[in-house]
């Protein structure tokens, strides 16, 4: 009869041993995976596409409430160095996929957006791009058009929201001097502030 229960220990003591790897490794998990956490999905538009010269990461415009809004989002330049030395902005309707309706604001930038090669760069906090159309509302689309010096463009649809706590930190206003301000301070002999 001892056999018979030593026995049964043994079985028992193999099967723990061979299924404690896949009941530990469960619980390795704990109660923080991702699939268990509850998240805001992101805004912003998205173009990853590897052939494009410029990518864009989170694209969206903040409405400033007084028939402007600022860009906000980053971007990245592929394979070598870009600038960015315009932008064309079109009021969309209220889906991502819509036909561009209004007619398109260009936006000159005249000391141009500089982006390094696969180097993100944000853009949004010193206002670099600043539209004012009254078309350009929170709770629509517009389409983005990048005009590269390179000659290339590259465009996406990105919505327009309202300006909220979450966006204090996008500029209402831009803080890249102009090109007229620049001559001024040259003409004076003073260097831009940082």
């Amino acid at each position: 009869m001892q056999t018979v229960s030593l026995r049964r220990r043994r079985i028992a003591a193999i099967a723990l041993v061979a299924a404690s790897p896949l009941v530990l490794s469960a619980c390795g998990t704990s109660f923080s995976a991702q699939t268990n956490q509850q998240y805001q999905q992101s805004i912003g538009a998205n173009l990853r596409d590897i052939d494009a010269p410029v990518q864009i990461y989170n694209g969206l415009f903040v409405d400033n409430g007084d028939g402007t809004a600022t860009f906000s989002g980053a971007l990245l330049a592929r394979a070598e160095d870009q600038v960015v030395e315009s932008v064309e902005v079109t009021a969309s309707g209220t889906d991502v996929n819509a036909t561009p309706s209004g007619t398109p604001t260009l936006v000159d930038l005249p000391n141009g957006i500089e982006l390094r090669a696969e180097l993100l760069a944000p853009v949004g906090a010193d206002g670099e791009i600043i539209v004012e159309d009254d078309e350009i509302v929170e709770g629509r689309y517009a389409l983005l058009t990048l005009n590269l010096a390179s000659g290339g463009q590259v465009s996406l649809n990105v919505p327009v929201v309202a300006r909220s706590e979450m966006y204090s930190s996008v500029a209402t206003e831009s803080r890249t001097p102009s090109t007229e301000q620049l001559e001024e301070l040259d003409a004076a002999g003073l260097e831009p502030a940082e």
